[in-house]
């Protein structure tokens, strides 16, 4: 229900007069006092009584105190319309009954109203708010001390108190009023009544017109803002209590979505992530002028297909959204800056892997190349000497295997760390698999028992270093997930099988701690880690996702939390695009 912006006027001039500043009553609602009252602006029944409610608490819930404010109303510079009808009118009861025909219904048409003359001076008025409005016994308190003072308009002293009862819907008051001064006094109201007749009909036209522009400007300004906001390259989201009301076309385009009403009346948490809707439920419940929450902060939403994105909002402002108080959430999509952020980390650490393995190649190799020399050497010249030194051949031997092999750890070591130099084609999974095994050999060792299980698979699509480079990571937060206490029961199996589409799937499993559900839905997301923040920047399953995307692979997982888990990577077969 709209209401005229001079209810607002009225009430802020009249709650000064008993000492009550307007914006004591509309900063704890984040309301704008100039707003409220423009000439041609307009509030709604909620956002009145919410102000009241503000004024109640101001002046203690003292109800004469309230009245004095109803009482000041007559006085208000506002008010003159009133005065000016009060011109046209001969009696105290005939202005009464004006307020309840004309002056009330054009300001406050939703209240139920009717007064009557037990005599001719006492009246007894009713008022009541239907159930359809919110309640207030602060504005029928108001409302009494208003009618105790309407005899003041004719220059008669205030109306008196028999009976009055309030409740937050009903208002049941008798007043006894006061006689007329003397015979003189009623010979110039009723000459003066005679002489302003004729402009009655064009003040209540005036009035009715001007309530009448006022809302349809407001109409119009609401229109227009909404326009602004429907246009406007960020997220804006307008709800009550996590239920949708509004939505513009960025949040539409951006979840996917074709119209409003797909999204309308939905809950805002049908929209957000399950490992996001608890702190958004804590965030929904802190007052925006507290000071508490950080300028920006970082969330997520779910699009209509299922997929995560990740947004940055700012804090949630109070607003009022057809005539009853709202959230707005403001925010804007920063997936793509949080992909090319990973991208920047990604590429740091390949820069670092790389040096590493250039810089491990360049002490390693050349060394390496003596030791081999050496003990080829050795072994040619210990051959023709017989079996007295078949031992020292063999153990020479032993010697040139181990050098074979580091020289394949120094091979795999640059073959991971050249992820941009290879172009994606066919690569063996098998041999990448053992690759990478054999650079974590040692770690592997340390806490568990490895277990293999390979079919044979066709060649698939990929690079050996983006491939390796994942696994590697898969391996490593299997291995974390299996104490080093139960090294003897710990088990890491790795195996290949080959996928209807000849492509490999490749699942690295292991029966660990396992992910507790309420983490599980968030491994894959940036920057989230269960681990220390010193110790891991919570990349490495987002940067194997996007690796796996790359080689147009896919990776999943299930998980039981005290059982272990199982990671899949489906690789694509070589001719897929």
């Amino acid at each position: 229900m709209r209401l005229p912006s001079k209810m607002a006027l009225h009430l802020f001039e009249a709650a000064e007069e008993i000492g009550i500043r307007r914006e004591e009553l509309v900063a704890p609602l984040g309301l704008d006092a100039a707003q409220l009252t423009a000439p041609r602006g307009a509030l709604d029944w909620d956002t009145l009584v919410a102000l009241l409610e503000q004024l109640s608490r101001r002046v203690d819930g003292d109800v004469d105190r309230m009245r004095a404010v109803g009482r000041k109303m007559v006085d208000a510079p506002s008010f003159f319309f009133l005065r000016e009808m009060a011109r046209t009118i001969i009696s105290l009861q005939s202005l009464y009954l004006a307020g309840e025909r004309w002056i009330a219904p054009a300001t406050v048409p939703h209240l139920v109203l009717r007064t009557e003359f037990p005599s001719y001076d006492r009246i007894h008025f009713r008022c009541s708010i239907p159930d359809l409005y919110a309640p207030s016994a602060p504005y029928l308190h108001i409302f009494e001390g208003l009618l105790v003072e309407v005899p003041s308009i004719l220059g008669l002293a205030p109306a008196v108190i028999v009976t009055s009862k309030v409740t937050p819907r009903e208002l049941d008051i008798v007043l006894d009023l006061p006689p007329s001064r003397s015979a003189l006094g009623r010979a110039r109201r009723h000459v003066r009544a005679l002489i302003h007749r004729r402009h009655a009909p064009d003040l209540l036209e005036r009035q009715r017109r001007g309530i009448e522009e006022g809302l349809e400007a407001a109409e119009r300004s609401t229109r227009e803002m909404q326009a602004v906001l429907e246009r406007l390259p960020i997220l804006v989201i307008i709800h009550r209590e996590g239920n949708i009301l509004w939505v513009n076309g960025t949040v539409l385009r951006t979840l996917g979505y074709d119209a409003l009403t797909d999204v309308a009346g939905t809950s805002l948490f049908d929209h957000i992530p399950p490992s996001w809707r608890a702190l958004v439920q804590t965030r929904m419940h802190v007052d925006p002028s507290s000071g508490t929450m950080p300028d920006l902060q970082e969330g997520a939403l779910l699009t209509r297909s299922g997929a995560t994105i990740l947004v940055e909002v700012s804090p949630t402002q109070l607003v009022t959204h057809r005539g009853q108080p709202a959230r707005l959430l403001v925010g804007r999509d920063v997936t793509e800056r949080t992909r090319l952020r990973e991208q920047v980390v990604m590429t740091e650490r390949r820069a670092s892997v790389g040096m590493l393995a250039a810089g491990v190649a360049h002490e390693v190799n050349n060394p390496l190349a003596y030791v081999l020399n050496n003990i080829e050497m050795a072994r040619r010249d210990l051959g023709p000497m017989g079996d007295s030194t078949r031992t020292s051949r063999e153990a020479l031997g032993t010697a040139l295997a181990g050098v074979d092999r580091i020289r394949t750890v120094v091979r795999d070591l640059l073959a991971l760390s050249r992820v941009d130099d290879d172009a994606i084609g066919p690569i063996d999974a098998a041999a990448v698999i053992e690759s990478t095994l054999l650079l974590a050999a040692q770690k592997i060792a340390e806490r568990a028992e490895l277990e293999r299980d390979y079919q044979d698979v066709p060649l698939v699509r990929g690079t050996a270093a983006r491939l390796g480079q994942l696994l590697l990571a898969l391996i490593a937060n299997a291995l974390e997930a299996m104490p080093l206490a139960t090294r003897a029961s710990n088990r890491l199996r790795i195996a290949v099988v080959s996928t209807p589409s000849r492509g490999a799937l490749v699942e690295v499993s292991d029966n660990g701690a396992g992910i507790a559900p309420e983490i599980a839905a968030r491994i894959f997301e940036p920057f989230f880690t269960t681990k220390s923040t010193r110790s891991s920047a919570g990349l490495g399953l987002t940067i194997g996702k996007r690796l796996a995307g790359e080689m147009g692979a896919t990776l999943s997982f299930e998980s039981t939390e005290g059982r272990g888990t199982m990671v899949r990577l489906t690789l694509a077969p070589v001719q897929a695009t």
